[in-house]
């Protein structure tokens, strides 16, 4: 995967306030030990970590380095071979409709209804996830002013550019203002600006208590993360915040936080080689 930028941005939430100590004393996402297996195959080898209230926790790893494998063990969407998950302090095997009923999903691939207006896709996923009418119609107007999609509610969700489509899609995961949020790969193929509006609606959710986890390869968008998992070769090599992980590279005077990425799979090749 490639980079977006040598040099991070500046987090659009800088300093942005932490959640309460009471409120961040336990975590709201656990990855203990996940091990998923496909025959002989080890997609993701003893992954374990855990995401707290108000933080933006990243997965970062090549194509078929088993980030995504993670991701959807995670979001109750594959069944571990080994090991245990819970989503706000639920079993995700065990109370798995009702920890999913916490979490929100933003999907990689456009999963809304196409041939129907934006607001109804709204009503739709307000309906699935259980809001009154009344609190439908309390948050549409913030949520749809914050993403920009005020001018759209009407349009036909097929006709939207694709940086609409994924304002949207963000819109629907966060309808229900879930304590957990699962992004996959949330801003791939739009522009630098939805890039950073979506990091501004992501901040402000986390600044409310709600822990995110994200899937990205832009490593610009990687600096937005509290911390980060580098998955490779189905392990988790490394984890740290950006900063930890550019300290971790000791073969590269400043180095930008790919080269430490670089760095991080060449040193596990060089000690593991298969």
């Amino acid at each position: 995967d490639g980079a977006d930028g040598a040099d991070g941005p500046d987090r659009p939430d800088a300093g942005h306030a932490s959640p309460s100590d009471e409120k961040r004393c336990s975590p709201s996402i656990e990855a203990s030990h996940l091990t998923k297996k496909f025959g002989d195959f080890t997609a993701a080898d003893d992954i374990s970590f855990s995401v707290m209230p108000g933080e933006i926790f990243g997965l970062l790893g090549p194509n078929g380095a088993g980030k995504s494998t993670t991701f959807r063990m995670l979001c109750g969407l594959s069944r571990p071979t080994s090991g245990q998950c819970s989503v706000a302090g639920m079993d995700l095997l065990t109370a798995g409709s009702e920890a999913r009923a916490r979490l929100g999903y933003m999907a990689q691939k456009f999963s809304l209804y196409p041939d129907i207006p934006v607001v109804e896709n709204i009503k739709i996923f307000a309906e699935l996830y259980g809001l009154s009418r009344q609190r439908r119609e309390e948050l549409l107007p913030v949520l749809s002013g914050a993403l920009e999609l005020q001018d759209f509610l009407h349009s036909r969700t097929g006709d939207l550019p694709l940086g609409q489509k994924q304002r949207l899609a963000l819109l629907c995961a966060t309808l229900h203002e879930p304590p957990v949020l699962f992004l996959d790969e949330p801003t791939s193929g739009v522009d630098a600006r939805t890039r950073r509006d979506f990091w501004k609606h992501i901040s402000a959710i986390t600044t409310a208590g709600a822990a995110v986890l994200v899937t990205t390869h832009f490593m610009e968008e990687a600096e937005y993360c509290d911390r980060i998992a580098l998955i490779y070769r189905g392990a988790m090599i490394r984890m740290g915040t950006p900063d930890e992980l550019k300290a971790s590279c000791t073969s590269v005077e400043d180095p930008t936080l790919e080269e430490a990425f670089i760095g991080s799979i060449e040193e596990y090749d060089k000690n593991n080689p298969q």
